[in-house]
Order: structure tokens, then sequence, then C-alpha cells
């Protein structure tokens, strides 16, 4: 019985993780597209469809989304629950955001700027708190692990093919591509690891384990 209720305890912490993280990656995003600058390769390719056929954002990446899974599948990658709640959210969290507007949009670019680098710590914190679930790859790291897997080119390189290829296409479709883009690039992955160590943090506090264990 008490394994079970461990067990049940466990598991509603990992969806919460992940909802949550999808929730403030995709506050990280519209942040970022509010502030001007250019935003990270993979929404300057969402937005640039989205520019072309008139959807939503959110719509798009979820659409994106799925192509990019059943692309993984055909090629063997499994897939987990995360990826597709990954699909699903983080796109409809992204166009829920938007609708909401309480991320201003301003003119200014000394105003713009702390709007961006505030996007870039959500996205980098939000994707820790996702990945600290353990429920599965998103898309597009599912996608990058099956073209490794398929190539056997490095992950990094297979990454850094992604990421200029989505950006490129994407800035031709009249994605906002800029010197965000860079900025994003640069300083995502700090974030990341101040996120993952926060989550660390957090299974250490004494009221954690008292509500969970």
């Amino acid at each position: 019985m008490m394994l079970n209720k461990h067990k049940i305890r466990r598991t509603i912490i990992r969806y919460l993780a992940i909802f949550s993280g999808l929730f403030v990656v995709a506050n990280g995003i519209v942040f970022t597209i509010r502030a001007d600058l250019g935003v990270n390769p993979w929404d300057v390719f969402h937005i640039g469809i989205a520019n072309q056929i008139g959807f939503t954002i959110g719509r798009v990446m979820q659409g994106v989304g799925l192509i990019l899974i059943a692309v993984s599948y055909i090629l063997k990658v499994r897939l987990y629950i995360g990826t597709i709640l990954n699909m699903v959210f983080l796109g409809l969290f992204v166009d829920l955001i938007i609708s909401w507007n309480y991320v201003p949009q301003l003119e200014l670019l000394w105003q713009r700027i702390p709007i961006y680098i505030t996007g870039v710590v959500l996205f980098g914190l939000g994707v820790a708190f996702y990945i600290s679930a353990n429920l599965g790859a998103g898309p597009r790291d599912s996608l990058m692990l099956a073209l490794t897997t398929a190539s056997r080119f490095r992950v990094g390189t297979i990454r850094t093919f992604m990421e200029i290829t989505v950006a490129t296409i994407g800035f031709f479709l009249g994605g906002p591509l800029g010197l965000g883009t860079v900025i994003f690039a640069l300083s995502v992955g700090f974030f990341m690891e101040t996120g993952f160590t926060f989550v660390r943090w957090i299974k250490k506090t004494a009221l954690y384990r008292l509500v969970w264990y």
C-alpha cells in the first residue's frame, strides 16, 4: 500500500513538472516574440509558416510537432507520453498566453531587451522542469535522436544542422531571424543548467520530502 502511494505521488509530481515546464517554456517563447529582437531558430520556422498560411503560431507548432513525431516513429525512435504532451500542450499554451495578452509589446530598445532576456530565462528554466519529469523527449529532440541514429553523425552536428536549416527556411518565409536568435543560442544553455540546479535544490528541500515522500 505504501509502495502504491509512493508511485502515485511520484507520478503526480512528474506530470506537474512536465505541465509547469511546458507552460514556462511557452511564456519564454511569447516573451521573445513580443520583444521583437529575433527568436530561437525553431520559432523563426514556426512564425514563418504561420505568416504564410494564416494559422496561429501554436497550431503551427502542433502541426510541425506531429510531423516530427511521425518521421521519428518511421525512423524507429520510441515515442513516450511526454513527446505527445509536448506536441499538444506547448502550442496550446503559446496561443493561450498570446490571447491573454499579459506580455507587453514595447517599442524602445532598452525596454525590449529585458523582455527578451526574461524570455530566454523562462525558456531555459522551463526546459529544465520539463526534462526533469523524465517522461520522454520533445518532438524536435526525438527527430534529433532519429537522425543521429540513422546518419551516425554526432548529436551536436545533427542538432546544429537542424537549427541552421529551420532558421534559414523560416527566415525566407518571413520569420523574425535577428540578433536575438544568436543571443538565444549562446545563452539558453546557461539558463537550462541553472534550471537543473534549481530542480535539484527543490528535491533536497524538507518541504518537498515531507509532501512527496
